[in-house]
């Protein structure tokens, strides 16, 4: 079949386009095929795709994604897709987008876990003043007023001790 713009060539693309009912076809060679798909926009790349995405969902995801590490040169992105850091710097750089991720993975941004056994006393009351703030946060959801009575009781006696930081 010939190309329907110059008739010389043999088609090789075949563009069909619908109006309403009407089904238009044209078959043209590559060379005029590259002169006809000019006046369309260019498809946007899956990347450009899932950063406009981003950018409509999240105003910080937007402005992190423009963030790489200066030591790795891995980008906020990447991580995301990957789920990986690349380096110790990492959690600085990213800072901003890490906080949100571990505090709904982990329901905190500080670590809670099990005091090591050489752990100052300092150290041990802080961990221990954080269950019973848990603890107290627990007992108001179940609307168990008496139980948190007695923890936030608890919590002044531990935070006239310690200082917490708050």
């Amino acid at each position: 079949m010939k190309c329907d713009s110059c008739g010389k060539k043999i088609a090789t693309v075949h563009l069909t386009e619908i109006v309403g009912t009407e089904k238009k076809e044209k078959h043209l060679c590559e060379e005029c095929a590259h002169n006809v798909t000019n006046h369309f926009p260019k498809a946007p790349s899956p990347s450009d795709i899932l950063t406009s995405i981003i950018n409509q969902v999240s105003p910080e995801i937007e402005e992190m994604s423009k963030t790489t590490c200066p030591v790795c040169g891995i980008s906020y992105l990447e991580f995301r897709s990957q789920g990986r850091l690349g380096c110790p710097m990492d959690y600085d750089v990213f800072q901003k987008g890490l906080l949100p991720l571990i505090e709904r993975m982990h329901g905190s941004s500080q670590h809670v876990g099990k005091v090591p056994a050489n752990a100052s006393e300092e150290v041990i009351k802080k961990n221990e003043l954080i269950q019973l703030r848990k603890e107290l946060n627990k007992a108001v959801e179940k609307e168990d007023y008496e139980m948190a009575a007695e923890i936030r009781d608890k919590i002044y006696a531990f935070s006239g001790n310690i200082d917490n930081g708050d």
